[in-house]
């Protein structure tokens, strides 16, 4: 008889192409709209840049690099002290690290062009380039002199930004920043006469302890959007399927099931049963839309162990809008849910955005709601963590649906208050 009740909303489904569409094409173009309109908010997402850079150095690095070194062997330092300054000396090429180093990793966005001084008035004229950095004269020995000898003053680079390339040029600021900033740490590390030649090799103990971060895998636009769609969305199934349940009280369909002798346990469960495969059916068809068109994968188990947890949570939902609309004759909670709550309880689960980044307490009340748990599992298991990290997540999915089906049992009227 369980089996009837689900064909039968099955069929109820079917003959509501428009509930379909609603179903399974909104959160299919809404992951094609947000994966590309808000992939800011999202790490490991890159995008095309495509800023060009003009570096002018007035004097040859390595001529005044090797001047410093002269300079220091002619001087009345001691030899243990001119060879140690010597060796650090040849590693510290400013110029090198700056266009070698700090913009290493963007090879394939920032394009970067050495530039004559005499053509300094050409390129600051020239408005394709983004950014212009002026290296001034005895540049490298001044601040080696500076850092190893602690005599003059370091000399400053100018940058030129381009004011009509504003996120190219201030991508570039944004790189020397940083860079000026580990220019200090070495500065640091030669106030506290530490070797930054050997500092990768263990004198880090003597400023404290290093531990990496962010190991996992960096989660796409596309990828995150796709699980936000996907829980948000599977929500609407508890609606749909307490609509229909309702329609049957009001038409008298769920009496003539009561006067077949069918017990109201049965049709309690028909309704969880049809909550939960919806669900299964169109977390599938997303999640497999995704795949084809996006090639987002998972680890086939887990993905269907968090799957099927969240289907249980949907069909609890479905149940308990079920036996409140009956018990108050009103599909107005049904509405309320649809309207309000789903949207309330997607910006918690950080459909929409990390709402979590904000602050820790909006992760925590994210995670303690249905779409919210699913997502930080789902999560999980695209960044590759260890399988135990999931687990509390899914303890929690099936928790909500086991609370969730006891209230609905004691809220469901009995066979003379119908």
């Amino acid at each position: 008889m369980i089996w009837d009740i689900v064909k039968k909303q099955s069929i109820l489904f079917i003959r509501n192409p428009q509930q379909l569409i609603l179903l399974l094409m909104l959160p299919i173009i809404l992951i094609c709209i947000l994966s590309v309109s808000l992939s800011g908010f999202i790490s490991g997402e890159t995008f095309e840049i495509d800023a060009k850079i003009a570096m002018i150095e007035h004097t040859d690095e390595k001529e005044q690099i090797e001047r410093f070194i002269q300079e220091v062997e002619n001087s009345k330092l001691s030899e243990v002290e001119k060879k140690e300054i010597g060796q650090v000396a040849k590693n510290i090429s400013i110029v090198h690290l700056l266009k070698d180093e700090a913009f290493a990793d963007m090879d394939k966005l920032i394009d970067i062009t050495m530039v004559s001084p005499e053509d300094k008035a050409t390129v600051l004229a020239d408005d394709s380039f983004a950014a212009v950095i002026e290296i001034p004269k005895d540049f490298t020995y001044n601040a080696l002199n500076f850092y190893l000898l602690k005599e003059g003053n370091a000399s400053e680079m100018k940058v030129y930004q381009n004011e009509s390339k504003t996120l190219q040029s201030n991508i570039v600021k944004s790189i020397i920043d940083s860079f000026q900033e580990q220019m200090s740490m070495m500065k640091f590390t030669m106030d506290h006469h530490i070797d930054p030649v050997n500092l990768e090799a263990g004198d880090l103990e003597h400023i404290g302890t290093v531990e990496p971060i962010g190991k996992g895998n960096p989660v796409s636009s596309k990828q995150y959007y796709t699980i936000g769609m996907a829980v948000m969305n599977v929500l609407y199934v508890a609606t749909a399927v307490g609509v229909y349940a309702f329609i049957e009280k009001q038409t008298q369909v769920f009496n003539r099931v009561i006067l077949a002798n069918v017990s109201r346990w049965t049709y309690f469960s028909g309704i969880f049963v049809s909550g939960v495969s919806f669900a299964l059916i169109q977390l599938l068809i997303i999640f497999g839309f995704s795949w084809i068109v996006y090639g987002v994968t998972w680890p086939i188990l887990q993905f269907l162990l968090v799957t099927v947890c969240l289907a249980f949570a949907v069909g609890a939902l479905s149940v308990l809008l079920t036996s409140i609309s009956y018990r108050i004759n009103s599909e107005s909670v049904i509405n309320f849910f649809s309207n309000f709550l789903v949207a309330l309880l997607a910006l918690l689960g950080g459909s929409f955005f990390p709402i979590g980044d904000i602050a820790d307490v909006f992760q925590l009340l994210g995670d303690f709601t249905p779409n919210g748990a699913s997502m930080s599992a789902y999560l999980s298991l695209l960044r590759g963590d260890e399988f135990s990290q999931t687990i509390p997540y899914l303890i929690y999915l099936l928790l909500f649906t086991f609370c969730l089906l006891l209230v609905s049992i004691f809220s469901f009227p009995k066979r003379g208050q119908i």
